[in-house]
C-alpha cells in the first residue's frame, strides 16, 4: 500500500473537501494585509532626472585657439581624463559630510521654515531593536531627569569632525530609506526618487540633493584645474612686477646715457637688456600659460542638466494597496494549499502503514 502512487483525482477530491481550511488561511492573510495598509503612514515620492554631461570639446578648443595665436595649447589638457563616475554618486550622497550639509537645509512645510534634519528626526521611526533596548536596559533613562539632548544644526561642524557625532548616525541612515539613485548606463539618465510623510518635503528634498551633489561634482573634477590657476596666478604676478621693474630700469638708463658712448654704459645697458628679455620671454610665457590654464578650468566645469524636474505628487507610494493585497491572497492561497497537502500526504501515510 506504501508504495501506491498517489491518486491525482483523490487528490483533488481532498483540496475539494478541505477548500474551507485554504478559506480560512485566506481570509487571515487577507486580514493582515489589511492590518499592513492601515499601520503604514502614507509617503509621497518625488522624481528627479538628469544627465552628466562632460566637456569632451576641450582639445579641439584649446587647438583653435592655438591656431589662431600660432602656439600650441592642446597640451594642457592631454594629460588629465580624470572624471567622477556616476556610480559613483549614490557614494556621495550616503556620505556623511554630504548629509550633514543636506540635513542643515531649510523645507518649508505649512507655511513654516524648518532644518531638513528635524524634519526627518521628527518622523523617523525607531527600529525594533532600538525599541528593545529602550524599553529594557535603558527603561532607567525614560524616568530620569537626564533626557537626551535634541540634534545641534544649526552650529557649523567640520568634515573631520562629523564622523565624531554619533548620535547623527540614525539621522544620517534614515536617509538611505528617503533617497535613492539609479544610473541607467545605456542612456546615461540618472534617476533620484525621494520619498517623505509630505509631497512638498520630497520635491524640495530631490532639489536640494540635486544642487549639493552638482556642488561636489564640480569640486571634485575642477579642483586639480583651480589650484593650477592659482599657482600659475601668482607665478604670473611675480613674472609681471620683474618685468615692470627691469622694464623701468633699463628705460631710466637709456635716459641717463643719451649721449654716452662709453664701453662700460654699454656694457650695463647690454646686461640690463638680457634681463629686460629674460624677463620679458618669462612674462610671456607664462601669460600664455595662464589663458591655457583658466580656459581648462572651464572647460574642466562639468555640467548636470536636468532632463525630468520634480514634482509635487499627491499620489502615495507607500503603501502600495493593490501590491499588498495581492500578496496577501497569494500568500493565503499558497499556505492554505500547502497545509491543506501536508494534511493529505500525513493521511496517505498512515493509510500504508
Amino acid at each position: 500500500m506504501a508504495n501506491e502512487p498517489i491518486d491525482i483525482g483523490d487528490l483533488i477530491q481532498y483540496f475539494g473537501k478541505e477548500k474551507r481550511k485554504i478559506f480560512r488561511f485566506l481570509i487571515m492573510f487577507v486580514v493582515l494585509g489589511i492590518v499592513v495598509i492601515l499601520f503604514t503612514r502614507n509617503h509621497f515620492t518625488s522624481t528627479l532626472k538628469f544627465i552628466a554631461q562632460t566637456n569632451s570639446g576641450s582639445g579641439n578648443l584649446m587647438s583653435q585657439l592655438g591656431g589662431l595665436s600660432g602656439l600650441n595649447l592642446g597640451s594642457i589638457n592631454s594629460g588629465d581624463q580624470s572624471s567622477l563616475s556616476p556610480q559613483l554618486y549614490q557614494e556621495i550622497v550616503y556620505s556623511y559630510p554630504f548629509l550633514w550639509k543636506l540635513s542643515r537645509q531649510e523645507v518649508e512645510l505649512g507655511g513654516k521654515k524648518i532644518r531638513l534634519g528635524e524634519y526627518v528626526e521628527e518622523n523617523r521611526r525607531p527600529s525594533m531593536t532600538s525599541l528593545v533596548k529602550k524599553y529594557t536596559i535603558g527603561l532607567p533613562s525614560l524616568f530620569s531627569q537626564n533626557q537626551a539632548a535634541p540634534i545641534d544644526l544649526e552650529t557649523e561642524i567640520p568634515d573631520s569632525l562629523i564622523f565624531s557625532r554619533r548620535e547623527l548616525v540614525p539621522l544620517f541612515n534614515e536617509y538611505r530609506k528617503i533617497i535613492s539613485l539609479e544610473n541607467d548606463p545605456k542612456t546615461g539618465v540618472i534617476t533620484l526618487q525621494t520619498e517623505t510623510l509630505s509631497p512638498e518635503i520630497s520635491a524640495q528634498v530631490a532639489v536640494y540633493v540635486y544642487n549639493i551633489l552638482s556642488e561636489y561634482v564640480i569640486e571634485f573634477k575642477t579642483e586639480k584645474a583651480k589650484h593650477n590657476v592659482e599657482f600659475i596666478e601668482s607665478q604670473f604676478q611675480k613674472a609681471q612686477n620683474k618685468f615692470v621693474e627691469t622694464q623701468n630700469k633699463l628705460s631710466s638708463f637709456r635716459d641717463r646715457n643719451q649721449n654716452l658712448n662709453f664701453s662700460t654704459a654699454r656694457a650695463q645697458e647690454e646686461r640690463l637688456q638680457a634681463e629686460f628679455t629674460l624677463a620679458s620671454n618669462l612674462y610671456t610665457n607664462l601669460a600664455v600659460q595662464l589663458d591655457q590654464a583658466r580656459i581648462k578650468y572651464q572647460e574642466d566645469i562639468p555640467q548636470l542638466t536636468i532632463i525630468n524636474p520634480p514634482v509635487v505628487s499627491y499620489q502615495t507610494s507607500k503603501p502600495n494597496i493593490p501590491l499588498i493585497m495581492a500578496v496577501s491572497i497569494f500568500m493565503g492561497i499558497l499556505l492554505g494549499a500547502t497545509w491543506v497537502l501536508i494534511l493529505y500526504l500525513k493521511m496517505y501515510l498512515l493509510k500504508g502503514e
